[in-house]
């Protein structure tokens, strides 16, 4: 528990889900009568309470991208105290379709600074429509560290991560942005 809480506040730690989250993946779960979809959103709440969705009796057996999740381009960066560490300490995930110089759509995941992989609300709205440059992605990687919550649970400070949070995503978007002109 938190000092004070009265739930568990742990740090999610894993790199698939930040992206499959920008690209509004679903999974599976079966069990003994059956399958069914949810959304990876609705998956993952962060209260420590996944056992609401996922039970006793079943588990992930597939992952499943719409097909409006084509034609997107993108980057993952990651912070880790090692190479040999596969566990983030921090995770950007950007995806990105571009139009005629401009951003189509955007979304951003992140990981490892809060109790559940996160999309950033309002980054789609902070890109779309516009020509990604330096002040763009400074914005963007702002938007990303305001949500950042993350715990005293690493080698690394809560504020080290979240301002890695901050430079990945600006990195991220610009990369991105890149990847999309091709």
């Amino acid at each position: 528990m938190a000092p004070g809480g009265t739930r568990c506040w742990a740090a999610f730690s894993g790199d698939t889900p930040p992206a499959l989250l920008c690209l509004n993946a679903e999974i599976e779960i079966a069990n003994p009568d059956g399958a069914r979809c949810v959304p990876l959103s609705d998956f993952y709440t962060g209260l420590g309470d996944s056992y609401r969705t996922l039970r006793p009796n079943e588990l992930v057996t597939r992952v499943f991208l719409p097909a409006s999740s084509a034609g997107y381009r993108g980057v993952y960066r990651k912070l880790r105290v090692r190479g040999s560490i596969d566990y983030p300490l921090a995770g950007v995930a950007v995806v990105m379709k571009r139009s005629n110089g401009h951003v189509a759509d955007a979304r951003i995941g992140i990981t490892a600074v809060n109790p559940a992989p996160l999309l950033v609300k309002g980054a789609s709205e902070l890109l779309v429509g516009k020509a990604v440059d330096e002040a763009l992605a400074e914005a963007a990687g702002d938007l990303a560290a305001r949500i950042s919550k993350p715990l005293t649970t690493s080698a690394l400070t809560p504020e080290y991560r979240r301002e890695m949070i901050r430079v990945f995503t600006k990195r991220a978007v610009l990369e991105a942005a890149q990847v999309n002109r091709n």
